[in-house]
């Protein structure tokens, strides 16, 4: 019995749950070690295209945006041309739309001024996005859009200014 007990005490003793640990964890780091290797690529895939994808959404907010205010510049300045109308979305626009102080958009203004009261202007733009790609298009498949495109109309209100 006497035996039996100090067996007992030897597995139970500190020191040897720490050598037993010590020869599993080295094992279990490199468990680690492969298991990391296998995933960093897949998460560093969803970032890369999400981060793609933020950006160019954030362009489609700001271009949404700049052509409402177009629009509704439009609508106040009967009389503007589609280059002043430009002119002026470039003005307001986010950075990213305003980059090249316009370069990167077109803009088409309908009908031709003037624009009579209660008639309805649309002002459409196109935005091309190529530069924003940081990925190579399409980035293993996954295709990024290159061209942006939004359209807004607003009621004339007849001011000639």
């Amino acid at each position: 019995m006497m035996v039996t007990r100090t067996l007992h005490a030897a597995r139970a003793s500190p020191s040897h749950f720490g050598a037993f640990d010590h020869q599993r964890g080295g094992a279990g780091r490199g468990q680690a070690a492969v298991e990391l290797a296998l995933i960093t690529p897949i998460v560093l895939f969803v970032m890369l295209v999400g981060v793609q994808y933020a950006l160019i959404g954030v362009a489609a907010l700001g271009l949404g945006q700049a052509d409402y205010q177009a629009a509704r510049y439009a609508a106040t300045h009967s009389s503007a041309s589609q280059a002043t109308v430009q002119s002026y979305m470039v003005s307001v626009a986010s950075p990213i739309i305003s980059a090249g102080s316009g370069q990167y958009l077109t803009t088409s203004l309908s009908p031709a001024p003037p624009c009579s009261f209660g008639s309805t202007v649309t002002v459409s733009v196109t935005f091309n996005a190529s530069h924003l790609l940081a990925l190579p298009n399409p980035f293993f498949g996954i295709p990024f859009p290159t061209s942006l495109t939004n359209s807004e109309s607003a009621f004339c209100e007849g001011s000639s200014s």
